[in-house]
């Protein structure tokens, strides 16, 4: 049984540095530390998908914190999926107080629940707001074009041989909607 360290890429060294005192206090035998790059605004994980590429069934995967994984509740759910499919166990050295008592199992499942309730509470939310703007007359998605509109477009690529792109300046809109129309019969 393997069991690999993971270190946050984060920019305050402190934080760095705590998360590899917290896991070397484990004994354990690798830890990875993800880089900080400059030319990414989002938290880069290569680090960490190469050790889950590498853990098998019965491994195991050490951080210090949950948010040291650097991923939203949702992608957390979905990455912990992962971990349960290829057998890999995830150790998190600390749970916050009142869940110290936790075993790592039992947290994570917790967290799973959590990230399964706001999916439900954003599908929810996301329902009731396309509802109420029905409601309100305001429909969804792109505006429809005019009849007027549709003759114009297969007018000009018919009879005039005009090119799709010079018959989405003359119409106003997009290159798509001319081909979408001119292919239409």
């Amino acid at each position: 049984m393997k069991k690999i360290g993971y270190v946050y890429a984060s920019s305050e060294e402190n934080y760095v540095k705590e998360q590899i005192d917290g896991l070397n206090s484990l004994n354990i035998e690798t830890v990875s530390i993800e880089k900080e790059t400059n030319e990414e605004i989002t938290q880069s994980d290569t680090v960490l998908n190469e050790i889950v590429e590498n853990l098998g069934s019965g491994d195991q995967l050490v951080v210090y914190e949950l948010r040291c994984l650097g991923k939203s509740v949702i992608q957390l759910a979905e990455f912990l999926g992962q971990l349960k499919d290829k057998g890999i166990g995830l150790v998190v050295v600390k749970k916050g107080e009142a869940y110290s008592d936790i075993d790592d199992a039992a947290y994570l499942e917790m967290v799973l629940k959590i990230a399964e309730m706001e999916k439900l509470i954003i599908r929810e939310r996301t329902t009731k707001g396309l509802q109420e703007a029905r409601r309100k007359g305001r429909v969804g998605g792109r505006p429809k074009i005019s009849q007027e509109t549709i003759d114009q477009i297969r007018f000009l690529y018919n009879n005039n041989r005009y090119t799709l792109r010079q018959i989405a300046e003359e119409c106003n809109i997009s290159l798509g909607t001319a081909y979408k129309y001119v292919q239409e019969r």
